[in-house]
């Protein structure tokens, strides 16, 4: 006794993968662009400065590290 799959089985089982590797992608972008903040800010923060970052969605638009110097005052 075969237990064949019907359309809505199908279409359901579809969506879901579909769904389910869509989430992976999202997920391992926003992971390594956390990473990619995370080893900048950093660096910067090793240095002695301070990190202004500006992202748009996953994407670095810009990246400074400050330095305060108090001859600036």
């Amino acid at each position: 006794m075969k237990n064949k799959l019907n359309a809505w089985q199908k279409l359901f089982l579809l969506f879901a993968g579909v769904l389910l590797i869509s989430s992976a992608v999202f997920l391992t972008q926003s992971y390594f662009s956390y990473q990619q903040v995370k080893t900048s800010s950093d660096q910067c923060y090793d240095q002695g400065g301070f990190p202004k970052v500006v992202k748009s969605g996953f994407e670095v638009k810009v990246f400074e590290c400050n330095f305060y110097n108090e001859a600036d005052e």
